[in-house]
């Protein structure tokens, strides 16, 4: 029997084209998992005339891990910021799976925490270093998809009581 995962998905709104794309994508991966029924929360989960802020809340509440894709205009936004990442990033928190959405720069930019979790990028040996879903196309985004998929299936492996 399948183990039911709640996936918390945080992304900026400026990247909710990219990030629908990715997770179309991640779902086509994860939907015929053999260990695991995914059920993805975002905020485009929320119906006209509830309380957005309420909403988020119970479903930050109610997950069992956090996707959280990085761009520089998540880690820009205060909301995510105050509301959202303390939720993955303090002790004891819910379990944290970072994927770069968007290039950052790791020396340079401010990760809100993050900077001590393993942020998913696709590595190749032809690459000159790894890529963020967005530096992809093609054939590599379903191989970013996949090699997500393998490892976030690891993750879970070690942190779900079966």
């Amino acid at each position: 029997m399948k183990k039911n995962i709640t996936v918390f998905v945080s992304y900026a709104r400026a990247n909710r084209d990219l990030a629908t794309r990715f997770l179309k994508k991640f779902k086509e991966q994860a939907a015929p998992s053999k260990q695991y029924h995914y059920t993805f929360w975002r905020d485009s989960d929320i119906l006209v005339g509830e309380k957005w802020h309420e909403e988020i809340q119970h479903a930050l509440g109610e997950c069992d891990v956090g996707l959280v894709l990085i761009s520089p205009a998540l880690l820009g936004s205060q909301y995510i910021q105050d509301h959202e990442l303390p939720k993955f990033v303090k002790s004891g928190g819910q379990a944290v799976i970072p994927v770069m959405l968007q290039p950052i720069d790791l020396e340079r930019h401010d990760l809100k925490g993050l900077l001590q979790t393993q942020i998913f990028r696709l590595d190749r040996t032809r690459f000159a270093s790894p890529k963020a879903y967005g530096e992809c196309s093609g054939s590599h985004r379903d191989q970013f998809a996949l090699e997500l998929f393998r490892q976030v299936e690891a993750r879970l492996d070690k942190i779900v009581v079966k």
